[in-house]
């Protein structure tokens, strides 16, 4: 009888004693997404240790507007369907403008001339892809005027690769309409100006489309 007095006030300490941990982890839950929540809108770095960047988006689409937007006139819709062309269509230019600069180097170190028979092909080619390319990609980013820096050296470098490309043609075509020692070395120079500036702005695309870190060892 004297345990049965106590049964009662052991039962209430023993509910007492299981749910105040609950009701503490509820209040830790509570002033942790308080926290997070403060720290969304301060622009603070959550635990994971990222931080989503302005305009990531943005920058690994090339400047295109994001899916959740509104519905835009065709002319727009348009423009930037064509304009998500150009990461594919850019490959064809500068494959072409490579191999063209290594037949044409194999050619002059090997001393065989008959590695250049396709390359006047190739250089055709490639430069009227490359003014493709660049259109596509003008299309992509938009009107100049809003790019870091990084775009616009893409933008830049990539015109200026497609009016290299096209003089690369012409004076490939006068070289072999009139074969000298002057218009060999025009064509020549300008063939190893384009393909540098190919590679240093297919460096620029990949950090455009994968980030500024994508080639680190």
């Amino acid at each position: 009888m004297g345990l049965r007095k106590f049964l009662p006030g052991l039962a209430l300490v023993l509910a007492l004693s299981v749910s105040a941990p609950a009701f503490a982890h509820e209040d830790h839950d509570k002033q942790a997404a308080a926290r997070a929540q403060a720290a969304a809108s301060a622009g603070a770095v959550p635990e994971s240790g990222m931080m989503a960047m302005p305009g990531m988006a943005q920058d690994m689409d090339h400047g295109a507007m994001s899916a959740d937007a509104g519905p835009r006139p065709m002319p727009q819709r348009l423009y930037r369907w064509l304009g998500a062309m150009h990461p594919a269509a850019v490959h064809f230019p500068i494959a072409l403008l490579l191999v063209a600069a290594l037949l044409e180097i194999a050619a002059l170190t090997l001393r065989r001339p008959v590695l250049t028979q396709g390359t006047r092909v190739i250089i055709a080619l490639a430069a009227i892809s490359a003014v493709a390319a660049a259109a596509l990609g003008w299309l992509a980013m938009g009107m100049p005027g809003k790019d870091d820096v990084t775009h616009a050296y893409h933008r830049w470098l990539g015109t200026s690769i497609a009016v290299l490309g096209l003089l690369s043609w012409w004076a490939k075509e006068h070289w072999v309409r009139r074969p000298g020692r002057a218009r060999e070395i025009i064509y020549i120079g300008l063939l190893t100006v384009t393909a540098a500036a190919v590679v240093v702005n297919g460096l620029l695309g990949g950090m455009l489309t994968h980030g500024m870190d994508h080639l680190r060892f």
